[in-house]
This record gives C-alpha cells, sequence and structure tokens, in this order.
C-alpha cells in the first residue's frame, strides 16, 4: 500500500476517535453524586446498658398507631412487640433496641433513663460517624464505649483518640474493632488505653451499621460513691457549638474542647441568655494544639454576676471542633453536648416533673409551638414562643406533662430538656426526627 493510502485512510479513523472523545469529554459527570431522599424503610434506634432502677420511653410521631419491637438484652434475646400511638409514651422496663418499620420507622424516638443520680439520654440510631468529646481513661475517670450491631451481618468500627498531649496511639487494639449481628461490644478505655488525661473519641464505621453510646464514670480514690451519666455523641465537628440548658446551682463546671484539624485553633466561649449571646470582657481566647484535647474550668465564670440568667455557653473555634459541658448538681454527674439544629417537629419524653425545656441558635426571626400531653396521650399545656438569633427562650413544662411535640416555624431551633429532682439532674437534647432514607446515587462510569 502506498503511503498515500496508509494516510487517506487514517484521516478519517483519526477524525472518529476525535469525534468520540470530544463526545466523551461532554458527557462526564462528577463522580461524586448526592443520595437521593426516600421515605424511611426501617429504623433502629440503640440505648445505652441502663441500670435496674431506670427504664426506656418509646414515642412516634407517625401520625398513626402501630407496633414496634423492642429487644433487651444480648443476641439471644426475643423481640418484643410493643403499641405505639400519636401523642403517647410508652414505658417499658428495659430495651437494647428499639426498630420500627414501614410508617412506623418515621418519627420513632427512644430515651433511656436510670439512676442513682439522675441519667437520662436519647437513644441514636445507627451512624457511620460519632465523636465523644471529655471521654476518660484513667483510675478516676473512666469510660466505657458500647458498640451495638443491629444487623444480622458482622460490623467493623475504628476508634481514633486525641488527648491533651495530642493523638494517643491505642496499638492497633481500637482498630478494627469487629461486633457481630445483634452483639453489643464494651470497650473499657481504662483498659484499652489507660490514660489520665481528657480524651475525645472518634468512632468510624467501616463495615455494616453500628450504634455508639458512652457511659462516663468518676471513681473517687478512697471514700466517696461512683457518679455515672451518658455521654451522648456529636454527628461533626463544628467552628459554632451550642451547649443549652445548663441547670441552677452546677458545682465543678468545666467545658471540653476537641480541635479536630490539623491547624492550631483559636477557641473562646460566649454566654447565652434570654436577651443576648456575649463574651465577658475578661475572658481571652484560648490557643488549642492541633488534633489535641484542652479543658476549661469556668467555675469563677458562672458565679460571676455577668452570668446571671445564662441559658447556655457557645463555644466559638477558628478551626473545627468538638466539645462538651460537665459539671455536677448535688454531687449527680451532669453532661451536655451540642445537639443539632431542628427544623420540624420533634419529640421528647420528660422523665420527672418540674423540668423546662431551653431553645436556642435560630437563625432567623421565627417560631416554636411546645404541646405536651400526660401519659394517658392527652394534651395538658401548649404554648407559643417567639425566638430569634443570639437569645434562647426557656419553656416551663407543665408537672403532668409525660411527651412535648416541639415544633419550629420559619427558622431552625437547638434546645435541651433540663431534668432536676432531689438526686441531680440530666440534659436531653432535642434531635431531628428520622423521616427519610438517603439511596446513592450509582450510574454506570467510565474507567
Amino acid at each position: 500500500m502506498s503511503r498515500l493510502a496508509v494516510v487517506t485512510a487514517a484521516v478519517p479513523v483519526l477524525a472518529i476517535c476525535a469525534a468520540l472523545l470530544a463526545d466523551a469529554d461532554v458527557q462526564v459527570e462528577p463522580v461524586d453524586r448526592a443520595p437521593s431522599e426516600v421515605p424511611l424503610a426501617r429504623t433502629d434506634l440503640v440505648c445505652p446498658t441502663g441500670s435496674e432502677a431506670g427504664g426506656v420511653f418509646i414515642a412516634s410521631d407517625a401520625g398513626e398507631a402501630g407496633e414496634v419491637q423492642a429487644v433487651a438484652g444480648g443476641r439471644a434475646s426475643e423481640p418484643r412487640t410493643v403499641e405505639v400511638s400519636p401523642d403517647r409514651r410508652v414505658d417499658l422496663d428495659d430495651a437494647t433496641r428499639v426498630s420500627g418499620v414501614g410508617a412506623l420507622a418515621r418519627g420513632l424516638v427512644v430515651q433511656r433513663w436510670s439512676t442513682p443520680g439522675l441519667r437520662a439520654v436519647d437513644c441514636p440510631a445507627t451512624s457511620s460517624d460519632q465523636w465523644f468529646t471529655g471521654v476518660g481513661a484513667g483510675a478516676e475517670h473512666t469510660s466505657v464505649l458500647e458498640l451495638h450491631n443491629p444487623d444480622t451481618g458482622p460490623a467493623t468500627a475504628t476508634i481514633t483518640v486525641l488527648g491533651q498531649s495530642g493523638p494517643v496511639g491505642a496499638g492497633g487494639r481500637l482498630r478494627g474493632v469487629s461486633v457481630a449481628g445483634g452483639a453489643t461490644v464494651r470497650l473499657d478505655l481504662g483498659s484499652e488505653i489507660p490514660k489520665r488525661e481528657e480524651l475525645a473519641l472518634h468512632v468510624t464505621t467501616e463495615r455494616g451499621r453500628l450504634a455508639a453510646t458512652v457511659i462516663d464514670a468518676f471513681v473517687p480514690i478512697g471514700r466517696g460513691e461512683t457518679t455515672k451519666e451518658y455521654l451522648s455523641g456529636q454527628r461533626e465537628p463544628a467552628t459554632s457549638q451550642l451547649l443549652l440548658g445548663l441547670p441552677d446551682g452546677v458545682d465543678d463546671p468545666e467545658v471540653v474542647v476537641a480541635n479536630t484539624s490539623d491547624s492550631a485553633s483559636r477557641v473562646s466561649l460566649r454566654l447565652v441568655t434570654a436577651e443576648a449571646t456575649f463574651t465577658p470582657t475578661e475572658l481571652e481566647e484560648v490557643l488549642v494544639d492541633p488534633a489535641s484535647v484542652r479543658r476549661f474550668s469556668i467555675t469563677k465564670l458562672l458565679r460571676s454576676d455577668v452570668a446571671e440568667g445564662v441559658l447556655g455557653i457557645e463555644v466559638v473555634s477558628s478551626q473545627p471542633a468538638t466539645a462538651s459541658f460537665r459539671g455536677r448538681v448535688r454531687g449527680d454527674l451532669l453532661s451536655i453536648v451540642p445537639a443539632g439544629p431542628v427544623t420540624e417537629a420533634t419529640l421528647v419524653p420528660v422523665a420527672h416533673p418540674g423540668a423546662r425545656l431551653v431553645l436556642g441558635g435560630a437563625e432567623t426571626l421565627g417560631t416554636v409551638e411546645v404541646v405536651s400531653y400526660d401519659g394517658r396521650g392527652r394534651e395538658v399545656g401548649s404554648k407559643v414562643v417567639e425566638i430569634g438569633p443570639e437569645a434562647a427562650v426557656e419553656v416551663k413544662v407543665p408537672g403532668r406533662a409525660a411527651l412535648l411535640r416541639v415544633e419550629p416555624q420559619d427558622t431552625s431551633v437547638e434546645g435541651a430538656l433540663v431534668l432536676t429532682n432531689a438526686d441531680g439532674a440530666a440534659v436531653v437534647g432535642l434531635r431531628e426526627l428520622l423521616r427519610e432514607g438517603l439511596v446513592p446515587d450509582v450510574r454506570p462510569g467510565l474507567r
């Protein structure tokens, strides 16, 4: 074949290839695509281990009566069918996991409470990422991390630990932790990573589904009683975090902050009241090292005149961080963590009379309707409060209330239910109810 023939034949082929490549360039889409929202088909809410003196509350905002399944104990426990109906709280002696399917999967809420002292916590759903700030692994301050797998297949998690001196090595003991189907693994941090300093945990689910909870404990050396509290998780670090619901008469108040970034962070504290959110003039910014934890004692601040009427604390940082508040009320251990914004109606059971609801974190001016129901599902109170940015609102809960329905209008809010009695205090954050599931957007792609 002559050279002219070879060139003549090659030109159309090159033109066709160029056209195909040009079309490919036009049609290629980004690999990362947002998942689609679909009606939730199943919800599994997991409670931490409770004591004999305590129980579990269940409520549903699905708008219809139905059945959910409750499991107490280990893998061999048989599920129990529980009837739920709108606006009514169901009380159980115990439950490790509560599952709703179909219509009852949407709007399910479960709360664990127990004694001695006063402990209460919202039972979380499974999550691929959770942070727990202010845990301990020493002789006096120790924490237990519980990992529960609601499915039949195995799941694995890796726990990263930050300390006051930086990242904490665990020698591989907290990497690839396996949890069998239907089982709960309890990790005593004092045994796994003995260390006398404030810690933060990052729990990442690598396979399957896991729900993580923490039981925090202070064990006095010598005389004195051990005090325990449930420590809720935080979904993700942020540069602004609200710790709402400070009870009166808190002893030894502290704020623990974990800088989760690889850069030093400037951290300041602001007080939240019904009138404003402000930084006291005597407080200065504090530098927190990268990937490390710092504890702030705020006893002097909360006892000063400037803290009169304080309803919460805002933690502001130049880098993403996590935070928690810790103190004691009548000797009972108390923990508060950021609960995150609520944009739609949510429910919160009320464990004891004399509670109050604290709302804040509004993005714009709006209102919040708070409706109270007694143990039989009868309305015993209703109130609409106005709320705006840079301030908080306190709502007294009727003494007969067993369940609250909180619905924001025209704004998102954050909130916390403050429980107090002769034994101590507990704070339960409001959470957005699960109503939608996420389905990954999977499409054919070029390789």
